[in-house]
């Protein structure tokens, strides 16, 4: 095996940009420490070693920890604490690969560039570009700065994937074998949930998490898998911008045949023998229609028929009023794509066109902040090939077509009111979830009787029917008090009509396709011509 293939993958790229004189690299990324040791592993090789490594921050100034010979101690550079003194250091430098921690809060003070020091790094980039110099910036978010982009290579450290996963556990297992207290029960498919509950989270947290398993177990095995699935739930609630969410089974989404056509053709796309076969998998779906009508059921339903976990980013939460980024929302969404990535999940959208509202207004409310967000969604949305994207929207006139097209989504798909068989469906689908036999009423005559309902005014009905039979004596629901509910409804329809004849124009004119008509097969469409 040659020294090329016994690498990381992550110490060759580094290796390839540091040999292609990328002089300035800004590196994003929590995990330091990780860091640290790749561009250790990079500093060891033969080809730099005589280089040098150095490490800064602004609490220890410079120190080398790393050379030609072995060092006992890191070794201190006087008079190099401050920003400008150790960027006039490396200036100076024959040689050497610079690790510096946190510098991005002293190029973007308050936000808004550091004309100085911007200018400093520049200047930096041209004198070294012909020497063996190389600085990282290592930052949890590094500023993008328009007038360093062609000087600053920008790279995200990316998640430990399944490989490096199992590597940590086998470390965190190897420190827990000595203690008599602690009982280790790692094997087979024991072990391969485990690296699967573990994927997504830094290398501190997959440590975190197996200690606290440890602790609250006595030992680590299959009792030790809800905990650690706990622990992740919890932080990839602090991302800011996912939630961790429980699908639900195919057969609670009632009616919408298509729709449940287009997620099983989406599974068959991620298996191993399509892929194997030639079928690229399907990149996702957008759902349009109005508030009430199954879309973000849908998303849960996706994650049962994929067999793949859901990871919902509500826009909402995260973006400011009309669409823009405020404080940490641009690093919460860069995290929450890298965790759906890792994982390789469903991951839901909730309203998009609050997430792309903001771009055109992006340069004078918060100098293109928004703008290189969402940039940075939509190319992702473009490039990724692991996860199946499925984004809602209510309000599709803030959707510009760019923002639509084939590569990001596979389908644009309208989710209508529920036709009348889709509402028999709908009905027989709620009664059966609360433990009713969907024959013992007339469902026809309560589809006929909810004409313009969505499916949660339907289930609305039925949640109002069964505490009007409580109520009157805990008797058995009937289909009279159903009835009784659906005929004292106002649907969404009657009141919001205008706009849902604007959102069936805009299906029309984007060559949506309707999410409760199955297409018909080729020989279907020529009896029809």
């Amino acid at each position: 095996m040659n020294e090329t293939m016994q690498l990381e993958v992550l110490v060759i790229e580094l290796d390839t940009l540091i040999r292609a004189r990328y002089g300035l690299i800004g590196v994003s990324t929590f995990e330091e420490l990780r860091f640290r040791r790749l561009v250790q592993a990079v500093a060891h090789l033969p080809r730099h070693k005589a280089k040098g490594l150095y490490c800064w921050s602004r609490i220890t100034g410079l120190r080398q920890v790393a050379g030609a010979e072995p060092l006992l101690a890191p070794r201190p550079i006087p008079d190099t604490e401050d920003p400008f003194s150790v960027l006039d250091y490396i200036g100076q430098a024959e040689s050497g690969l610079f690790v510096l921690s946190d510098f991005g809060p002293y190029l973007a003070p308050f936000g808004q560039p550091e004309p100085q020091l911007v200018r400093r790094l520049r200047e930096l980039a041209w004198a070294i570009k012909a020497r063996p110099v190389t600085v990282l910036f290592v930052d949890p978010d590094f500023p993008p700065i328009p007038a360093l982009e062609k000087e600053v290579k920008s790279v995200d450290l990316p998640l430990p994937d399944e490989r490096e996963v199992e590597k940590l556990l086998d470390v965190q297992l190897g420190r827990l074998a000595d203690n008599p207290d602690i009982y280790l029960c790692v094997e087979g498919r024991t072990r391969e949930r485990l690296v699967q509950a573990l994927l997504g989270l830094t290398e501190t947290e997959i440590e975190n998490a197996l200690a606290k398993a440890a602790i609250a177990q006595r030992g680590i095995g299959p009792d030790a898998l809800p905990l650690i699935l706990d622990e992740k739930r919890s932080v990839i609630r602090q991302t800011g911008a996912l939630s961790y969410t429980h699908p639900e089974p195919a057969d609670h989404l009632g009616g919408y045949a298509h729709l449940r056509q287009l997620l099983h053709e989406a599974a068959v796309t991620f298996t191993p023998a399509a892929r194997a076969y030639g079928v690229e998998p399907m990149k996702g779906i957008l759902l349009v229609g109005l508030p009430g009508t199954g879309k973000d059921l849908t998303k849960k339903i996706a994650s049962s028929i994929l067999g793949r976990p859901l990871l919902d980013m509500d826009f909402g939460a995260v973006m400011g009023e009309g669409g823009g980024v405020i404080g940490s929302a641009a690093m919460s969404i860069k995290r929450a794509l890298a965790i759906a990535t890792t994982l390789k999940g469903v991951l839901g959208l909730s309203e998009f066109e609050k997430a792309v509202g903001g771009l055109q207004s992006s340069a004078r409310t918060d100098g293109g902040e928004t703008a290189r967000t969402i940039g940075h969604l939509l190319s992702w949305m473009q490039e990724q090939q692991d996860v199946f994207v499925i984004a809602t929207a209510n309000d599709v006139r803030q959707l510009a077509p760019e923002q639509l097209r084939q590569g990001r989504f596979n389908q644009l798909v309208f989710v209508d009111l529920p036709g009348v068989g889709d509402r028999v469906d709908i009905f027989r689908v709620h009664l059966a979830k609360r433990g009713r036999d969907p024959q013992q009423f007339d469902l026809d005559q309560m589809a006929q009787a909810a004409e313009g309902f969505s499916g949660a005014e339907i289930e609305g009905a039925v949640k109002g029917a069964l505490l009007d039979a409580f109520m009157d004596g805990a008797r058995d629901v009937s289909t009279a008090d159903i009835l009784r509910r659906v005929r004292s409804t106002r649907p969404t329809s009657e009141v919001k009509r205008a706009e849902m004849e604007d959102l069936r124009r805009w299906a029309r004119d984007h060559l949506a396709v309707d999410a409760g008509r199955v297409q018909p097969s080729a020989d279907e469409r020529l009896i029809e011509f």
